[in-house]
């Protein structure tokens, strides 16, 4: 649960217009993303095999919401085609510079170290001049995350995973990331 927290808070501070979480969370942290004046919906995907996959969109602009969940909302997963990716780069706030080298060379090696990229849920593309920026506002994000989930957590679950950065690499498959 600690990504969706902190999902939550990127997503709750504009750093990430909108987010997407692919497991069922509890009412407690439904209820914390509800207080941080997070908008929720889930949206129904069907798999290659016909089976109905619920993700939990969340967003602050009711209008984004409503155009995700009207674009995706009862459609296939597609896999990662360049129009998927470029649409969820836009929806999710990643630069387009790095969904766009993402197409081309997926996982390509980046000037950022690996706590740096663990903070993102998109690939920095190499030379990238936006994702830098972003590095101060998604540390005090994570930092937050960590405190809440401190906070709402018991000590046993803490315990199986307090390397944090750890959990947010963990996590992503949270969104299908680029």
């Amino acid at each position: 649960m600690f990504d969706a927290i902190y999902l939550g808070i990127l997503t709750a501070r504009g750093l990430k217009p909108l987010s997407r979480l692919e497991y069922p969370i509890d009412e407690t942290v439904l209820g914390w993303l509800s207080a941080q004046g997070l908008l929720t919906a889930v949206v129904t995907r069907v798999a290659r095999n016909g089976a109905r996959v619920h993700h939990l969109a969340l967003s602050r602009d009711a209008d984004l919401l409503s155009r995700y969940c009207a674009e995706f909302d009862r459609q296939p997963l597609r896999g990662e085609t360049p129009g998927v990716i470029r649409r969820e780069a836009h929806y999710f706030g990643y630069p387009a510079c790095c969904a766009e080298a993402y197409i081309r060379t997926p996982h390509a090696p980046n000037h950022l170290t690996a706590a740096e990229q663990a903070l993102f849920y998109h690939r920095a593309c190499p030379g990238c001049r936006v994702t830098p920026r972003l590095i101060p506002a998604y540390r005090a994000a994570l930092i937050e995350a960590q405190a809440v989930w401190r906070s709402t957590t018991s000590e046993e679950s803490q315990q199986s995973g307090t390397d944090l950065t750890e959990m947010v690499r963990r996590s992503r498959s949270v969104e299908n990331g680029i």
